[in-house]
């Protein structure tokens, strides 16, 4: 019994140990806390610049009424803001002009691979200027990938919907 036994002389090494631990964990929670202050303040000042970045592009631009270049300067505008992602990007800039050329483009004999010349990726027209309202046609969008079952493409128009929406004046 020996190796169980305290004297008085012997310092109660394990109350020490527990009392510095005690110590210890109440210094590393009231600098968790400090830490979680200082980052509840750098998320409140982000939402502040976050809602600043929205405001201030609804009043730059007219959703209901942009050309695809100021659609591409509005998502770049968000994703430097970090408020949308590189998926978000891509949904919102896909170049439908591009892809409905590259359609329509003329075979090696000069022949249209089978597509009318009146063939066009955009559900909406748009006026003289380039100018169309965005939410219109990504709504139209959405409804024509559902009524096929294109679900994926339903949910990602979906999503670029909200945030067209949130850019509306």
């Amino acid at each position: 019994m020996m190796g169980l036994s305290v004297t008085s002389t012997q310092p109660n090494l394990w109350y020490s140990k527990e009392a510095s631990r005690t110590i210890s964990n109440q210094v590393t929670v009231i600098d968790n806390l400090s830490n979680k202050s200082e980052e509840i303040q750098a998320t409140s000042s982000l939402k502040s610049k976050s809602t600043n970045i929205w405001e201030d592009l609804s009043s730059k631009y007219d959703i209901r009424n942009a050309t695809f270049e100021e659609i591409k300067e509005i998502s770049s505008a968000l994703y430097q803001a970090g408020e949308v992602s590189i998926k978000d990007i891509s949904l919102l800039t896909f170049d439908f002009d591009k892809a409905t050329n590259n359609i329509k483009r003329l075979d090696r004999q000069g022949v249209m691979n089978g597509v009318s010349p009146d063939f066009n990726l955009y559900e909406t027209k748009a006026n003289e200027k380039g100018q169309r309202d965005w939410i219109k046609e990504i709504s139209a969008k959405a409804s024509k990938d559902f009524g096929y079952g294109n679900l994926i493409g339903y949910h990602n128009n979906l999503k670029t919907l909200d945030i067209l929406k949130k850019l509306e004046r």
